[in-house]
């Protein structure tokens, strides 16, 4: 592959070099010359995704997604994706369905952060790639729940439920919601939201119910008194309720 780049553009080179397929390489360089955007370094090497850091013109620390194309759970974002009303057309084509997965994302968490949700600032978006703010400190990011003990979990759980309230006080359901997608800084933030979905949803009840059992799971594990589980999605549904009204 041959690219056109200044020399101080080779160190973004050696990181994602040989990590991602031509065409996701490309679009990661057309979106970080858009925005004025020095990748830094890798933070995670997933199956579907890797997650960078970036300094942006503002000095800002940013996290950019990239989700892979060759590398991706094709039929399971296949699935999650033809059961949201919000998407049409969405046809077989991994690149197609990959692009799509990244739209999704950054969708929910414009949702997410016009509802007053603890998460993420969606900042740009091309193809299969996104950038989003940064949580943490001078390219540290902040901690998954799942890694920390907290301090005060009887006050986090409250935290958590009342981000979880406003989530679906705006129609949607996260759908993965876990201490594994919780970052702890200062509040706890919700990250990943690509499985997330509308009210109007089939199963967006049931995803409901999970993510409610997986946050009482773990905050009972860290002796805090949870509320019942079926309390807490008769309280929601409520809210639900009241929205289609």
């Amino acid at each position: 592959m041959t690219l056109k780049r200044k020399k101080e553009s080779y160190k973004e080179f050696k990181i994602v070099h040989g990590v991602f397929d031509e065409r996701t390489l490309m679009t990661l360089y057309r979106l970080i010359n858009k925005n004025d955007i020095t990748v830094e370094s890798m933070l995670e090497e997933g199956k579907e995704a890797v997650i960078l850091s970036g300094i942006a013109k503002q000095k800002e620390w940013v996290v950019i997604k990239v989700y892979r194309v060759e590398a991706c759970d094709f039929k399971k974002m296949w699935v999650y994706l033809v059961g949201d009303p919000r998407f049409k057309n969405i046809g077989k084509r991994t690149q197609k369905v990959v692009k799509i997965w990244c739209q999704r994302e950054f969708k929910n968490m414009k949702v997410a952060q016009e509802a007053g949700v603890n998460s993420p600032k969606p900042l740009a978006i091309q193809d299969n790639v996104l950038i989003m703010s940064f949580i943490g400190d001078n390219g540290i990011l902040a901690p998954r729940l799942i890694d920390v003990i907290p301090d005060d979990p009887e006050s986090l759980y409250k935290m958590v439920l009342e981000n979880l309230k406003k989530l679906v006080n705006a129609g949607l359901i996260h759908g993965d919601l876990s201490a594994y997608n919780i970052l702890l800084w200062g509040e706890p933030y919700f990250i990943d939201f690509s499985h997330g979905t509308t009210l109007k949803t089939q199963n967006a009840l049931e995803m409901l119910k999970r993510d409610i059992k997986n946050i009482n799971s773990y905050f009972s594990k860290l002796n805090v008194a949870v509320k019942d589980s079926e309390d807490i999605f008769k309280d929601l549904t409520k809210i639900i309720k009241q929205k289609s009204e």
